[in-house]
Protein backbone atom coordinates (compact mmCIF):
# COMPACT_ATOMS: atom_id res chain seq x y z
CA UNK A 1 0.00 0.00 0.00
CA UNK A 2 2.70 2.51 0.87
CA UNK A 3 4.48 1.76 -2.41
CA UNK A 4 1.39 3.09 -4.19
CA UNK A 5 1.83 6.36 -2.34
CA UNK A 6 5.50 6.93 -3.18
CA UNK A 7 4.54 9.78 -5.47
CA UNK A 8 2.77 11.50 -2.57
CA UNK A 9 5.03 11.24 0.44
CA UNK A 10 8.51 10.64 1.73
CA UNK A 11 10.24 11.04 5.08
CA UNK A 12 10.19 14.59 6.43
CA UNK A 13 13.82 15.44 7.12
CA UNK A 14 15.40 17.86 9.55
CA UNK A 15 16.06 18.00 13.30
CA UNK A 16 13.24 18.04 15.80
CA UNK A 17 13.05 21.09 18.02
CA UNK A 18 12.84 18.90 21.13
CA UNK A 19 13.20 15.31 22.25
CA UNK A 20 9.50 14.83 21.55
CA UNK A 21 8.63 11.55 19.87
CA UNK A 22 6.40 10.49 17.00
CA UNK A 23 6.26 6.99 18.49
CA UNK A 24 2.87 5.40 17.90
CA UNK A 25 1.98 7.65 14.97
CA UNK A 26 1.83 6.20 11.49
CA UNK A 27 1.38 7.68 8.05
CA UNK A 28 -2.21 7.85 6.81
CA UNK A 29 -2.66 5.60 3.79
CA UNK A 30 -5.38 4.06 1.65
CA UNK A 31 -5.88 1.21 4.11
CA UNK A 32 -7.20 3.72 6.66
CA UNK A 33 -10.21 4.65 4.54
CA UNK A 34 -12.78 2.33 6.25
CA UNK A 35 -11.60 3.28 9.76
CA UNK A 36 -11.62 6.98 8.87
CA UNK A 37 -15.17 6.84 7.54
CA UNK A 38 -16.44 4.94 10.59
CA UNK A 39 -14.89 7.52 12.90
CA UNK A 40 -16.34 10.33 10.80
CA UNK A 41 -19.81 8.75 10.88
CA UNK A 42 -19.61 8.21 14.63
CA UNK A 43 -18.58 11.83 15.19
CA UNK A 44 -21.15 13.13 12.64
CA UNK A 45 -18.65 15.68 11.32
CA UNK A 46 -19.48 17.51 8.09
CA UNK A 47 -16.48 19.76 7.39
CA UNK A 48 -14.74 19.75 4.03
CA UNK A 49 -11.43 18.94 5.74
CA UNK A 50 -12.87 15.64 6.98
CA UNK A 51 -13.18 14.17 3.48
CA UNK A 52 -10.68 11.31 3.29
CA UNK A 53 -9.20 11.96 -0.19
CA UNK A 54 -8.67 15.61 0.73
CA UNK A 55 -6.90 14.61 3.95
CA UNK A 56 -4.75 12.08 2.09
CA UNK A 57 -3.78 14.70 -0.48
CA UNK A 58 -1.98 16.65 2.27
CA UNK A 59 0.97 14.27 1.82
CA UNK A 60 3.57 16.40 0.01
CA UNK A 61 6.87 14.84 -0.83
CA UNK A 62 9.53 16.17 1.49
CA UNK A 63 7.21 18.86 2.87
CA UNK A 64 4.32 17.41 4.88
CA UNK A 65 2.73 14.17 6.01
CA UNK A 66 -0.57 13.30 7.68
CA UNK A 67 -0.15 10.99 10.67
CA UNK A 68 -2.76 9.09 12.68
CA UNK A 69 -3.15 7.15 15.89
CA UNK A 70 -6.01 5.69 17.93
CA UNK A 71 -6.63 6.79 21.51
CA UNK A 72 -9.53 5.55 23.65
CA UNK A 73 -11.57 4.61 20.58
CA UNK A 74 -10.96 7.96 18.85
CA UNK A 75 -9.02 8.50 15.63
CA UNK A 76 -6.48 11.31 16.04
CA UNK A 77 -4.90 12.99 13.02
CA UNK A 78 -1.77 15.15 12.95
CA UNK A 79 0.03 16.99 10.20
CA UNK A 80 3.83 17.09 10.28
CA UNK A 81 5.39 19.91 8.26
CA UNK A 82 8.91 20.83 7.32
CA UNK A 83 9.63 24.43 8.34
CA UNK A 84 13.04 25.64 7.23
CA UNK A 85 15.50 23.73 9.47
CA UNK A 86 12.92 22.17 11.82
CA UNK A 87 9.70 20.21 11.83
CA UNK A 88 6.36 21.22 13.31
CA UNK A 89 3.42 19.09 14.44
CA UNK A 90 -0.23 20.26 14.55
CA UNK A 91 -3.53 18.48 14.99
CA UNK A 92 -5.14 18.28 11.56
CA UNK A 93 -8.59 17.62 13.06
CA UNK A 94 -9.89 17.12 16.60
CA UNK A 95 -10.22 13.45 17.58
CA UNK A 96 -13.06 11.62 15.82
CA UNK A 97 -15.42 11.26 17.61
CA UNK A 98 -14.66 14.35 19.67
CA UNK A 99 -13.39 13.67 23.21
CA UNK A 100 -12.06 16.40 25.51
CA UNK A 101 -9.52 14.23 27.32
CA UNK A 102 -8.17 12.73 24.10
CA UNK A 103 -7.88 16.24 22.64
CA UNK A 104 -5.82 17.35 25.62
CA UNK A 105 -3.46 14.42 25.21
CA UNK A 106 -3.09 15.05 21.49
CA UNK A 107 -2.23 18.71 22.09
CA UNK A 108 0.31 17.70 24.74
CA UNK A 109 1.91 15.23 22.31
CA UNK A 110 2.27 17.92 19.65
CA UNK A 111 3.61 20.45 22.17
CA UNK A 112 6.18 17.94 23.36
CA UNK A 113 7.36 17.35 19.82
CA UNK A 114 7.50 21.06 18.99
CA UNK A 115 9.20 22.00 22.24
CA UNK A 116 6.72 24.82 22.90
CA UNK A 117 2.98 25.56 23.00
CA UNK A 118 2.64 26.35 19.31
CA UNK A 119 0.53 23.33 18.32
CA UNK A 120 -2.81 24.21 16.73
CA UNK A 121 -5.98 22.39 15.70
CA UNK A 122 -6.20 23.33 12.04
CA UNK A 123 -9.78 22.35 11.15
CA UNK A 124 -12.55 22.20 13.73
CA UNK A 125 -16.06 21.16 12.73
CA UNK A 126 -18.76 23.54 13.97
CA UNK A 127 -20.30 20.60 15.83
CA UNK A 128 -17.10 20.20 17.88
CA UNK A 129 -16.32 23.90 18.37
CA UNK A 130 -18.15 24.37 21.73
CA UNK A 131 -16.31 21.43 23.33
CA UNK A 132 -12.95 22.62 22.00
CA UNK A 133 -13.64 26.12 23.35
CA UNK A 134 -14.37 24.63 26.78
CA UNK A 135 -10.85 23.19 27.11
CA UNK A 136 -8.68 25.44 29.33
CA UNK A 137 -5.83 27.02 27.42
CA UNK A 138 -7.49 26.72 23.99
CA UNK A 139 -9.27 29.39 21.96
CA UNK A 140 -11.03 29.10 18.62
CA UNK A 141 -11.77 31.46 15.77
CA UNK A 142 -13.80 31.15 12.61
CA UNK A 143 -11.75 29.92 9.66
CA UNK A 144 -14.03 29.47 6.63
CA UNK A 145 -17.71 29.16 5.73
CA UNK A 146 -18.46 26.21 3.46
CA UNK A 147 -21.34 25.78 1.04
CA UNK A 148 -23.64 22.81 1.67
CA UNK A 149 -25.99 21.85 -1.17
CA UNK A 150 -29.08 19.64 -1.38
CA UNK A 151 -28.75 18.32 -4.99
CA UNK A 152 -32.28 16.90 -5.11
CA UNK A 153 -33.69 20.40 -4.81
CA UNK A 154 -32.08 21.57 -8.04
CA UNK A 155 -34.56 19.81 -10.29
CA UNK A 156 -34.79 21.63 -13.61
CA UNK A 157 -33.57 24.88 -12.04
CA UNK A 158 -37.05 26.39 -12.09
CA UNK A 159 -37.86 29.65 -10.37
CA UNK A 160 -36.25 33.05 -10.11
CA UNK A 161 -33.66 31.96 -7.53
CA UNK A 162 -31.93 29.77 -10.14
CA UNK A 163 -32.11 32.38 -12.89
CA UNK A 164 -28.34 32.97 -13.13
CA UNK A 165 -27.25 29.34 -13.17
CA UNK A 166 -30.13 28.45 -15.52
CA UNK A 167 -28.91 31.04 -18.01
CA UNK A 168 -25.33 29.72 -17.98
CA UNK A 169 -26.40 26.06 -18.14
CA UNK A 170 -28.61 26.83 -21.13
CA UNK A 171 -25.76 28.70 -22.81
CA UNK A 172 -23.43 25.68 -22.53
CA UNK A 173 -26.09 23.15 -23.54
CA UNK A 174 -26.34 24.86 -26.93
CA UNK A 175 -22.68 24.19 -27.73
CA UNK A 176 -22.02 21.67 -30.50
CA UNK A 177 -20.40 18.31 -29.70
CA UNK A 178 -20.84 18.74 -25.91
CA UNK A 179 -20.33 15.58 -23.84
CA UNK A 180 -20.38 14.94 -20.08
CA UNK A 181 -18.97 11.52 -19.27
CA UNK A 182 -17.47 9.69 -16.26
CA UNK A 183 -13.78 10.21 -15.62
CA UNK A 184 -11.41 7.47 -16.76
CA UNK A 185 -7.65 7.15 -16.40
CA UNK A 186 -7.21 7.90 -20.11
CA UNK A 187 -8.21 11.50 -19.36
CA UNK A 188 -5.50 12.07 -16.74
CA UNK A 189 -2.98 13.80 -19.02
CA UNK A 190 -5.59 16.10 -20.54
CA UNK A 191 -6.84 16.99 -17.06
CA UNK A 192 -3.26 17.83 -16.03
CA UNK A 193 -2.89 20.09 -19.07
CA UNK A 194 -6.14 21.87 -18.24
CA UNK A 195 -4.96 22.31 -14.66
CA UNK A 196 -1.72 23.91 -15.86
CA UNK A 197 -3.67 26.35 -18.02
CA UNK A 198 -6.06 27.13 -15.16
CA UNK A 199 -3.17 27.70 -12.72
CA UNK A 200 -1.43 30.11 -15.12
CA UNK A 201 -4.62 32.14 -15.42
CA UNK A 202 -5.15 32.11 -11.66
CA UNK A 203 -1.60 33.25 -10.98
CA UNK A 204 -1.86 36.04 -13.54
CA UNK A 205 -5.12 37.19 -11.96
CA UNK A 206 -4.52 36.67 -8.24
CA UNK A 207 -0.74 36.31 -7.94
CA UNK A 208 -0.89 32.70 -6.74
CA UNK A 209 -1.60 29.28 -8.21
CA UNK A 210 -4.86 28.55 -6.39
CA UNK A 211 -3.40 25.49 -4.65
CA UNK A 212 -2.79 23.77 -7.97
CA UNK A 213 -0.46 21.35 -6.16
CA UNK A 214 -3.39 19.96 -4.18
CA UNK A 215 -5.36 19.64 -7.42
CA UNK A 216 -2.51 17.69 -9.01
CA UNK A 217 -2.39 15.28 -6.08
CA UNK A 218 -6.14 14.69 -6.39
CA UNK A 219 -5.59 13.59 -9.99
CA UNK A 220 -3.04 11.11 -8.68
CA UNK A 221 -5.46 9.76 -6.08
CA UNK A 222 -8.07 9.16 -8.79
CA UNK A 223 -5.86 6.27 -9.96
CA UNK A 224 -6.29 4.49 -6.63
CA UNK A 225 -9.62 5.42 -5.01
CA UNK A 226 -12.91 4.45 -6.62
CA UNK A 227 -16.63 4.85 -6.11
CA UNK A 228 -18.33 5.82 -3.90
CA UNK A 229 -15.34 7.46 -2.21
CA UNK A 230 -13.92 9.28 -5.23
CA UNK A 231 -15.64 9.62 -8.60
CA UNK A 232 -15.12 12.07 -11.43
CA UNK A 233 -16.60 13.48 -14.58
CA UNK A 234 -15.12 15.24 -17.59
CA UNK A 235 -16.63 17.68 -20.07
CA UNK A 236 -15.64 17.40 -23.71
CA UNK A 237 -16.20 19.76 -26.62
CA UNK A 238 -15.57 17.48 -29.53
CA UNK A 239 -12.17 15.93 -28.81
CA UNK A 240 -11.11 18.72 -26.41
CA UNK A 241 -11.33 18.25 -22.65
CA UNK A 242 -12.62 21.52 -21.17
CA UNK A 243 -13.58 20.53 -17.62
CA UNK A 244 -13.25 17.95 -14.90
CA UNK A 245 -14.63 17.46 -11.40
CA UNK A 246 -14.08 15.01 -8.53
CA UNK A 247 -15.92 14.22 -5.33
CA UNK A 248 -17.53 11.38 -3.43
CA UNK A 249 -18.93 10.06 -0.20
CA UNK A 250 -17.71 11.66 3.00
CA UNK A 251 -20.00 9.55 5.18
CA UNK A 252 -23.44 7.99 4.53
CA UNK A 253 -25.83 10.66 3.29
CA UNK A 254 -23.12 13.31 2.94
CA UNK A 255 -20.92 13.92 -0.08
CA UNK A 256 -18.08 16.29 -0.91
CA UNK A 257 -17.34 18.22 -4.09
CA UNK A 258 -13.58 18.11 -3.86
CA UNK A 259 -12.19 19.50 -7.07
CA UNK A 260 -13.52 21.27 -10.17
CA UNK A 261 -11.61 22.92 -12.99
CA UNK A 262 -12.80 24.31 -16.33
CA UNK A 263 -11.42 26.02 -19.40
CA UNK A 264 -12.15 29.63 -18.47
CA UNK A 265 -12.29 30.58 -22.15
CA UNK A 266 -15.69 28.82 -22.43
CA UNK A 267 -18.42 31.15 -21.07
CA UNK A 268 -20.78 29.63 -18.52
CA UNK A 269 -18.85 26.38 -18.23
CA UNK A 270 -18.11 26.65 -14.49
CA UNK A 271 -21.82 26.98 -13.66
CA UNK A 272 -22.63 24.09 -15.98
CA UNK A 273 -19.99 21.87 -14.43
CA UNK A 274 -21.02 22.53 -10.83
CA UNK A 275 -24.66 21.93 -11.65
CA UNK A 276 -24.17 18.73 -13.64
CA UNK A 277 -21.74 17.16 -11.19
CA UNK A 278 -23.70 18.05 -8.06
CA UNK A 279 -26.94 16.82 -9.66
CA UNK A 280 -25.42 13.37 -10.14
CA UNK A 281 -24.22 13.08 -6.54
CA UNK A 282 -26.68 10.75 -4.85
CA UNK A 283 -26.46 12.27 -1.38
CA UNK A 284 -28.91 14.20 0.73
CA UNK A 285 -26.29 16.92 1.25
CA UNK A 286 -22.95 17.78 -0.39
CA UNK A 287 -20.25 20.00 1.11
CA UNK A 288 -18.96 22.12 -1.75
CA UNK A 289 -16.13 23.81 0.17
CA UNK A 290 -15.49 27.51 0.67
CA UNK A 291 -15.24 30.37 -1.80
CA UNK A 292 -11.47 30.73 -1.11
CA UNK A 293 -12.18 34.46 -0.63
CA UNK A 294 -12.57 34.87 -4.40
CA UNK A 295 -15.46 37.03 -5.57
CA UNK A 296 -16.10 35.07 -8.75
CA UNK A 297 -16.18 31.72 -6.99
CA UNK A 298 -18.44 33.16 -4.28
CA UNK A 299 -20.89 34.38 -6.92
CA UNK A 300 -20.83 30.97 -8.63
CA UNK A 301 -21.48 29.04 -5.42
CA UNK A 302 -24.16 31.49 -4.28
CA UNK A 303 -25.99 31.08 -7.59
CA UNK A 304 -26.61 27.40 -6.77
CA UNK A 305 -28.48 28.44 -3.61
CA UNK A 306 -26.86 26.41 -0.82
CA UNK A 307 -29.16 24.67 1.63
CA UNK A 308 -26.86 25.74 4.49
CA UNK A 309 -23.49 27.25 5.32
CA UNK A 310 -21.16 25.11 7.40
CA UNK A 311 -18.68 26.85 9.69
CA UNK A 312 -15.16 25.61 10.24
CA UNK A 313 -12.90 26.90 13.02
CA UNK A 314 -9.20 26.90 13.94
CA UNK A 315 -7.93 26.32 17.46
CA UNK A 316 -4.87 27.91 19.10
CA UNK A 317 -3.35 27.79 22.55
CA UNK A 318 -3.67 30.91 24.65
Amino acid sequence: MMQALDFLTTAIKGPRRSSGSLEGLRTLDLGDLPRWKRALEHGASSGYGCYFPYALAHHRKGRSALLVEEDAGCLCSFILRQKKSSRHLDLYLPPMPMDVNVTRRAIERANDFNGDRSARILRIDERDAPLIASIPGLSIRKRRSQYVYAPRKFGELKGNKYRTVRYHVGQVRRLADLQVIPYEKRFEKDCAKLLEKWARHHRATYGKSGDAGMSKRVLGLARMIGAPDLVGQVILLGERLVGYAFGGEMRPGLGCLLEAKTDLDVPGLSHYQFYTFLSKMNFELVNGGSDARRKGLRQLKDSLRPAAMHLEYRGRQK
